[in-house]
């Protein structure tokens, strides 16, 4: 299915969609901006019309994978369920299903480590810490504080099950080959499920 799709104007929407083919498969120093355009069947003027550059072309599809993600999180998680717990175990599972789906958004996500250009890692860099705090708050709040212990401070219990998801999921990324591919999925909701058990005795009453 395409991501971009929705779009009003088919022109960009092609663009969008043959570069972010072009990045993912080739990396952004390699891809070409000839190739995006013969794909997308535009000019290269138009090209430039929407993106002034192929810098500013890449980053705008990065942000629009992180939202992605994102959005399918805040979309799926029932925030009518005031367990936290609840709620980050349906997170985790829905980032790693995202990752699966959008695997064009996964792979360029995961080039963005091989970026050499320095301006433009600092800013997704920056854009990405900011995208995930804003989720991290909606997830937060208005959860049901009764459940946890009083002697608890449950600000620190979060940070804790925060910090132990993402490390989670960071090995379960690096541990596979095409992080599109599902072989490892099971082990990690192994480990996510383990995980969360032991918060649940050691944080809730």
């Amino acid at each position: 299915m395409s991501e971009f799709t929705a779009h009003d104007d088919a022109r960009r929407s092609r663009i969008l969609e043959a570069a972010l083919e072009e990045f993912a498969s080739k990396g952004y120093r390699k891809a070409s901006t000839n190739t995006i355009v013969r794909e997308a069947k535009v000019s290269k003027g138009l090209l430039f019309h929407y993106f002034i550059s192929k810098k500013e072309l890449f980053i705008y599809l990065v942000k629009s994978a992180i939202d992605s993600v994102l959005k399918d999180i805040v979309e799926s998680v029932n925030f009518a369920d005031r367990d936290v717990l609840n709620r980050m175990h349906k997170a985790a599972v829905v980032k790693i299903n995202s990752t699966l789906t959008h695997t064009s958004f996964t792979r360029l996500l995961e080039g963005v480590q091989n970026v050499e250009d320095e301006s433009i890692t600092k800013q997704l860099h920056a854009y990405n810490l900011e995208a995930y705090e804003k989720g991290y708050t909606k997830l937060f709040s208005n959860i049901d504080y009764y459940l946890f212990k009083d002697i608890l401070n449950v600000d620190r219990c979060l940070n804790v099950v925060r910090w132990t998801i993402n490390h989670l999921e960071q090995d379960w990324r690096e541990q596979q080959n095409d992080p599109t591919k599902k072989e490892s999925y099971d082990e990690f909701m192994m480990f996510l499920d383990h995980y969360l058990g032991l918060f649940r005795d050691a944080f809730y009453r």
